[in-house]
């Protein structure tokens, strides 16, 4: 005669893993189910418990995802706040007047030299002006990403006048790719400036390492500025009305520029 409860059972793990079974209810069920199915088929009744490999499996994830999980928080701790983390591609044209006031006096050729502001953009909680003067421009970055305001400028000179004859192209490079900053801001950013003509509608451009973003254009100026000492590619995209042109930034370059 077979017996049903001890064929159902024999074959448990007596681990201390293993579910525990109450005999009395387990013997209950078994007596209903036979009745109600008339076969000695019992192992389905018995409480699913995992094998020793699947429960070493699965402590081996849990232990890895943990350490994962701690060394994430950890590098994000000692690394700190990404340096730019606002900056984005697209940046939005404001009042070069309105903030202009802010960027500090830099020496950009013969001092004592007036430069009124041309072109401003915002990126993120990032503001980057231009000013202009006689022989001389001025780039300055204005950064409100913290408590206390943080404010770096350079200036450069000018190239020969003669150069900017803009029949020769749509727009022309004054500062084909520098990189500078000053202490105490969130490390140094590279910047491209120069002029456009009056059709640029937008110019496109991006590092050799890929990451893209379109210049601000306003009143014959356009500025592009990247986070960090990165290399600028060489081709920039031009739109005009009459559509789009691949152009050599190297070729465009102002003489005397750079």
């Amino acid at each position: 005669m077979r017996q049903p409860l001890l064929d159902a059972v024999r074959g448990l793990d007596p681990a201390t893993e293993a579910p525990d079974i109450d005999g009395e209810e387990l013997l209950a069920r078994i007596r209903r189910e036979r009745t109600r199915r008339d076969h000695g088929d019992v192992a389905h009744l018995l409480p699913r418990h995992r094998s020793r490999p699947a429960q070493r499996i699965a402590m081996g994830a849990a232990a890895l995802l943990t350490i994962t999980v701690v060394a994430l928080v950890l590098t994000l701790t000692q690394r700190g706040p990404q340096a730019y983390a606002s900056w984005v591609e697209s940046p939005v044209v404001v009042p070069a007047e309105q903030v202009a006031d802010r960027c500090p006096q830099v020496e950009a050729g013969p001092p004592d030299i007036p430069v009124e502001p041309v072109l401003a953009e915002q990126r993120g909680s990032y503001t980057f002006v231009v000013l202009s003067g006689d022989g001389v421009f001025v780039e300055c970055l204005i950064s409100t990403a913290r408590d206390e305001p943080f404010v770096m400028a350079q200036g450069t000179t000018l190239p020969d006048p003669d150069a900017f004859d803009m029949g020769l192209a749509p727009a022309l490079v004054l500062d084909p790719g520098s990189t500078w900053g000053s202490e105490g801001g969130e490390g140094p950013i590279t910047t491209v400036v120069g002029l456009a003509d009056d059709g640029v509608t937008s110019i496109q451009i991006s590092t050799t390492d890929g990451v893209q973003a379109q210049a601000a254009v306003a009143d014959g100026w356009w500025s592009v500025w990247f986070p960090g000492d990165v290399d600028v590619s060489d081709e920039l995209i031009v739109v005009t009305a009459e559509g789009q042109s691949a152009l050599s930034l190297s070729a465009l370059i102002a003489p005397g520029a750079g």
